[in-house]
């Protein structure tokens, strides 16, 4: 792991001394004392997750339990308050099982290595790692009890489950009818049932997207972008809310009024590119307000980087206008993770160009700058620094990637701005180093790059880190690709969407292998 002095040489080297320098104790600093978050008063006896707990489960014969939450999530405090808390469940937990609690944003990794798509997210196993059960939602404290007495198999994380009959998507062309199934013109929403399966409530902003640039959704993109906006968008601070679950039929219950980092990056470049397209103001305003949000909230002007999340809070975003001006709004984690400030970055400065924006550019710098002093190692990246300084996880493949996708998109904007992108965080251009970075994370066995790095896990890939790194090897040099250890070929036979699985999963991928693969006539 990096030391204290390597992250700061990092930053002396990386950030101006004009109005760009982090402040002196770099890992010294201290944030507001936090609120109390669960598990503060919880009854169970939680760990942390560690390998030698499947050791300890065979030696009391106990299976373990997984709990994955996120302090942000709404009915994630509900099924805590309501279920897990409940003193019958407190008791079989306690007695009968090995619990661990797993924060979703810290080891984003396992909750994907499980299969988790939402939360809260529950996954037993045996101390062998079999899953018993896994399941998304909130589950009342009876059925929860039931589950846990029984030992019982529940398997149930999008709502549909793949069947071995059923293949992958791995074609443009399947990608795009799996879309045209899904999409309900009535409500202008991609949200209904197809042969590949039905969508989680999540909203598809990558997709979108990629449906831009398809000139067959060209009539249908204008009302998709509407009702999203209509759905998501919070137009007195800024930003997009996490989901809304139109299927709700408690209204106080259907808007998960949660916001996410890596999320309103994504709306950010989306809403972008659609004034890009269009030229409809309305949807700059609506990027605008986007912005507005990522400085106000998640932009930390003293340290230079960004925070994660801002919690949900009902209440407050039911209170009208002026009150909720008058109102501190919710809190934000202020834990920095590369690959979420790496998407942030990357949409401000795809916004800088699109605007024409000398404001964002330098923002979008000056965050990069931030990133490569807090997160960088020699290896690469850290997965996250905490509020108080804290470096977590090295060996995170998603972490090495958008970093490096922030960076180009500084370098595209600093040429459209007729800047020198050697005098910022883009740097002298080496793709071919950069690249060779992640060879490491190869694993000849995959044929791929593994999410993780390190024994304590069995090597696996995820769709949409294999479908960044498509997207990133399509703006690069074809020379500078093929002079590095990386395939296209092999990280092409990667981008494959399962049934059961989100499409904005896939989208990037599909997007590059449409532009053209390097290497690809």
């Amino acid at each position: 792991m990096g030391t204290a002095t390597q992250h700061v040489s990092s930053a002396r080297n990386g950030l101006r001394a004009a109005g760009t320098l982090l402040i002196a104790a770099l890992w010294l600093f201290v944030g507001a004392a936090p609120a109390e978050d669960y598990p503060a008063d919880s009854q169970i006896e939680w760990n942390s997750f560690d390998p030698e707990l499947f050791d300890r489960a065979e030696d009391q014969n106990q299976p373990l339990f997984f709990y994955f939450h996120g302090q942000w999530c709404t009915w994630c405090i509900d099924f805590q308050n309501e279920s897990l808390e409940n003193p019958m469940v407190v008791d079989i937990l306690n007695e009968e099982y090995i619990p661990v609690l797993i924060d979703l944003d810290r080891r984003a990794d396992l909750f994907t290595r499980y299969g988790g798509r939402g939360l809260p997210f529950v996954v037993i196993t045996t101390p062998d790692d079999d899953v018993i059960s896994r399941f998304t939602g909130h589950i009342r404290a009876d059925g929860l009890y039931r589950i846990l007495e029984r030992q019982q198999r529940v398997v149930s994380v999008t709502g549909r489950e793949e069947t071995p009959a059923e293949e992958p998507i791995t074609t443009v062309g399947g990608f795009l009818e799996m879309l045209d199934q899904v999409y309900v013109a009535d409500a202008d929403r991609l949200s209904g049932s197809a042969l590949f399966g039905t969508l989680s409530k999540r909203p598809q902003p990558w997709t979108y997207r990629f449906l831009l640039d398809q000139e067959e959704w060209t009539g249908r993109m204008p009302g998709l972008l509407d009702q999203v906006a209509e759905d998501l968008h919070d137009p007195v601070d800024g930003g997009f809310f996490f989901f809304y679950d139109f299927d709700q039929r408690d209204p106080d219950r259907a808007l998960e009024t949660s916001k996410r980092l890596d999320q309103n990056a994504a709306f950010l470049w989306l809403f972008a590119r659609a004034w890009e397209e269009t030229g409809d103001e309305r949807y700059r305003e609506i990027a605008e307000d986007v912005i507005r949000w990522l400085r106000d909230a998640m932009w930390d002007e003293d340290q230079r980087r960004f925070g994660n999340s801002q919690y949900a809070d009902n209440a407050y975003y039911r209170l009208d206008p002026d009150e909720r001006r008058a109102t501190d709004p919710p809190r934000v984690d202020r834990t920095t993770y590369a690959h979420t400030s790496g998407q942030a970055i990357a949409a401000l400065a795809a916004s800088a160009r699109i605007f024409d924006d000398d404001e964002l550019f330098e923002w979008s710098d000056t965050a990069l700058r931030g990133v490569d002093a807090y997160l960088g190692i020699p290896a690469g990246f850290l997965h996250a620094v905490t509020d108080e300084g804290q470096p977590e996880l090295e060996g995170y493949l998603p972490a090495q990637i958008w970093p490096e996708i922030a960076r180009l998109e500084l370098r595209r904007a600093a040429r459209a701005l007729e800047r020198d992108p050697t005098d910022t965080a883009a740097g002298e251009p080496d793709p071919q180093a950069r690249l060779d970075r992640l060879q490491p994370f190869f694993n000849e066995d995959l044929n791929a790059h593994a999410e993780r790095l390190g024994g304590e896990l069995e090597p696996w890939t995820e769709v949409p880190t294999q479908a960044a790194l498509a997207w990133w090897l399509h703006y690069l040099p074809a020379e500078a690709v093929a002079a590095s250890h990386v395939d296209p070929a092999a990280v092409e036979a990667q981008l494959q969407i399962h049934p059961g699985a989100d499409p904005d999963d896939i989208a990037l991928g599909f997007d590059a292998l449409q532009r053209g693969m390097p290497g690809e006539d």
